[in-house]
């Protein structure tokens, strides 16, 4: 049987990368058109109340509770309306009346006790800049997870440099124009020390430092939703050191919470369901935000309005998420029966794999999961990249080839997303997701992979005359 042209391939991959080098080229063209008309607009415009980065302002009232020692009023929504009403009004901040509760586990406040000391839009300012610190160790560690791919299947010798130019050059540009990087900047989320995090210990996890994962992981927790999935996954994959790893960070983080904030566990065990309950169902909610099969049955069934969730949404949210985790574990199972009987190129491309398909099940696993959270998925598609670099266009399957368009699907509809889910029943985020997760496990399962990876990295491709 004749083989792929090494050459035809090449030009394939090439093509590919240059048609999205053109698109992010574009997009950022328009992102940042509109950026500087925004920021002309304001200039050019009397009203200087302060429009962005109001996500902020619940973490900027826990960080005064606790640095004033009243870290007990943490989950008072009385104390903390009243500091964020204060503070509105100081800073003059341009927001409606509603007011964000303190949603984290009460360590994570210890982080803003030193910007409550300084003016919210000193501290803002600050908060922006050490969020744009974490986005660039973050690009940086994102472009470093495409250069082990040096030299491809094909036997074409390739660079660090060059495959930075060819491929690596889209991170950014695709990263910097997606909707969800532009939420949880503009709210000043906390979504950027997530991604850190997550990047930090999936590059620990891909270089062999199995503690050091773990350990990444267990900080990862300071959003819970977005770490126990990973986590789970992580140590059913890696065993007994990742989770020593995890259980070091967890005991550390307790032990800090019980010696400087005592009594504040309980007070998070005991009130953060109920203000969650009254957050979602006692007033006007935009469950097109919860990017979670809760978000979207609730939403399609009973729409924006509150009230208790009807059961038939309990039930419709329960068997889909349980069908994705059981798809998940299959797949899990399936990545350590290739790590375990194969070493190598095979191995690691059953981890990413397994990887890829974790980081974009954890939405639809969770009861929730905003949004702007969704800025995490550039892990996973920059495996899902890497994997396609080393293996050559010609070697795309239709798993493959369904995953591409799954990634194409969910980066167009997270930008109409937030209005057309705010004016309608239906959050298009939610089955675009399961798109991508769907497609992720089907690469994971696909039958023969590790045993053809192997058969093409034990001995050079012999083409056939």
């Amino acid at each position: 049987m004749k083989a792929p042209d090494d050459n035809l391939t090449g030009r394939a991959s090439r093509r590919v990368a240059h048609r999205l080098r053109l698109a992010g080229l574009g997009l950022a063209t328009f992102v940042a058109i509109v950026v500087i008309a925004a920021v002309v607009q304001r200039l050019n415009s009397h009203d200087r109340r302060l429009s962005q980065g109001h996500d902020l302002l619940p973490s900027y009232a826990a960080g005064e509770l606790v640095r004033t020692g009243h870290a007990r009023e943490l989950y008072d929504l009385p104390a903390i309306q009243a500091i964020e009403a204060r503070t509105a009004r100081d800073a003059d901040l341009q927001m409606d009346s509603r007011y964000g509760p303190w949603l984290n586990p009460p360590f994570f406040a210890l982080m803003f006790a030193p910007l409550s000391a300084l003016p919210y839009r000193t501290a803002a300012a600050c908060f922006l800049a050490f969020n744009m610190s974490l986005l660039i160790a973050s690009v940086w560690m994102l472009i470093r997870m495409l250069r082990p791919v040096e030299t491809d299947v094909l036997g074409h010798g390739r660079g660090a440099r060059a495959t930075f130019w060819e491929h690596g050059i889209l991170i950014p540009l695709l990263f910097l124009t997606s909707m969800p990087f532009w939420q949880a900047l503009c709210h000043q989320q906390n979504t950027f020390l997530s991604l850190f995090l997550l990047c930090a210990a999936v590059t620990c996890w891909r270089s062999e430092r199995l503690f050091a994962a773990g350990l990444f992981a267990g900080l990862l927790f300071f959003k819970p939703q977005l770490a126990a999935v990973f986590a789970v996954v992580l140590i059913g994959f890696l065993g007994w050191q990742a989770l020593a790893g995890i259980a070091v960070s967890g005991v550390v983080l307790l032990a800090i919470n019980l010696l400087v904030l005592p009594g504040t566990l309980g007070d998070l065990l005991h009130k953060l369901s109920p203000i969650l309950h009254g957050l979602q169902t006692d007033s006007h909610y935009n469950w097109g935000r919860q990017v979670t099969f809760m978000g979207f049955w609730r939403l399609l069934i009973q729409g924006h309005g509150g009230g208790e969730t009807a059961l038939i949404v309990k039930l419709l949210t329960r068997s889909c998420s349980a069908a994705t985790a059981f798809a998940l574990t299959l797949a899990a199972v399936d990545a350590s029966r290739a790590r375990q009987s194969s070493n190598g190129p095979a191995s690691g491309r059953a981890r990413d794999r397994l990887i890829t398909a974790a980081i974009a099940c954890m939405p639809l696993l969770m009861p929730y999961y905003m949004d702007y959270d969704l800025t995490l998925l550039a892990v996973p598609a920059v495996l899902f990249a890497a994997d396609w670099i080393a293996r050559g266009h010609a070697a795309a399957t239709r798993a493959d080839r369904w995953l591409l368009a799954a990634w194409v699907v969910l980066f167009v509809v997270t930008a109409f997303n937030p209005g057309f889910s705010g004016q309608t029943r239906f959050n298009l985020t939610v089955p675009a997701l399961v798109l991508l997760a769907g497609a992720s496990i089907a690469r994971c399962r696909t039958p023969g992979v590790a045993r053809v990876d192997l058969s093409e990295t034990a001995e050079p491709r012999r083409i056939a005359a």
